[in-house]
């Protein structure tokens, strides 16, 4: 089930990535800037001013490059709708907080502690549904977090909801093992295995 998410900031790892993509944009349109377009950004009362008259100069996008572009985003957002499918929907951070019974900033917290996981939607953070059973998250989630370390979110869900051998008669994923009350050396083994992954 799939809801909609209070807005909250941007993660840092998305903040510093936007940062990055943005000095990059501003180096291309400087490099490409001719002497009066570079005057009229010196003259501009304020940085939004001269931000619009960076690009000014710039060569305008290929169609060929923009259409390749639009096809990656809509690639990138299949694989993600898919994997939000594979792990039963996701909830927005209210939703999480009413169905732990806690506030949306405990779920911030949470989240940050590594206790559950967030994956970002735009500007949200939305929260894969399979790692919550009976009003709590599942047992043994954390330590499995913990090994993934400072691994993307999106390929945090994408091995959490991938289907595992060897822990049963058919493959299972990992939410799917916990959510069923996996024993301590299940957990420890699947901790294990998720330090490997993120090694």
């Amino acid at each position: 089930m799939a809801t909609l998410a209070q807005p909250i900031s941007a993660p840092d790892t998305l903040r510093r990535r936007a940062m990055q993509a943005l000095t990059d944009a501003i180096a291309r349109a400087l490099d490409s800037a001719s002497e009066e377009t570079l005057a009229a950004i010196v003259g501009a009362q304020d940085p939004r001013e001269a931000l619009a008259i960076a690009p000014r100069d710039l060569a305008p996008v290929p169609p060929e490059r923009l259409a390749a572009e639009r096809a990656a985003r809509a690639r990138t957002a299949g694989f993600r709708a898919e994997l939000a499918e594979r792990a039963g929907g996701v909830y927005g951070r209210a939703d999480v907080a009413e169905l732990l019974g806690v506030t949306p900033a405990a779920i911030d917290k949470q989240r940050q502690r590594r206790q559950i996981l967030g994956v970002p939607y735009g500007n949200e953070i939305r929260y894969p549904a399979a790692q919550f059973r009976d009003g709590a998250a599942v047992p043994g989630l954390k330590p499995i977090l913990d090994a993934l370390d400072d691994m993307n979110p999106w390929g945090q869900l994408q091995l959490l909801a991938a289907p595992l051998d060897g822990f049963g008669d058919a493959p299972a994923s990992v939410f799917e093992l916990l959510g069923r009350g996996a024993d301590a050396g299940t957990r420890a083994r699947l901790a294990q295995l998720a330090a490997g992954w993120a090694g």
